[in-house]
């Protein structure tokens, strides 16, 4: 297995901050190490033995698109993110299980009080 490891706390901050989809492109040097960049996207591809070809039919896009996934010139979106992590067979349980633990702490409190979210 690849020995991948994320701070979910600090994954789930980056994952809020996506604008439409899409992880946000101004991150610091000192920030790198807490996301996951084009060379981690190309090292768990080829970990799991995905070629680019296998992966774009995988992700429904083409190659050049998971080419500039992991060059850094685009930003991938969320939810290829994840269907990339699952299908390099990287354990997102713990994140999915704190996304869900969050979500329902939410549901359970007062969200009338988060109103400028509705505006």
């Amino acid at each position: 297995m690849f020995p991948f490891c994320i701070n979910i706390a600090t994954f789930l901050l980056r994952l809020c901050s996506f604008e439409c989809g899409k992880v946000s492109a101004f991150i610091t040097k000192k920030e790198k190490k807490d996301v996951i960049d084009g060379d981690d996207l190309k090292a768990m591809r080829k970990n799991a033995g995905i070629s680019q070809e296998l992966m774009a039919r995988k992700l429904e896009c083409d190659r050049k698109t998971i080419s500039n996934y992991e060059q850094g010139v685009s930003d991938i979106k969320s939810k290829q993110l994840f269907r990339w992590l699952m299908l390099c067979k990287i354990d997102t349980r713990a994140l999915l299980n704190e996304i869900r633990q969050i979500s329902g702490s939410l549901n359970r409190h007062d969200v009338s009080k988060l109103q400028d979210d509705e505006k």
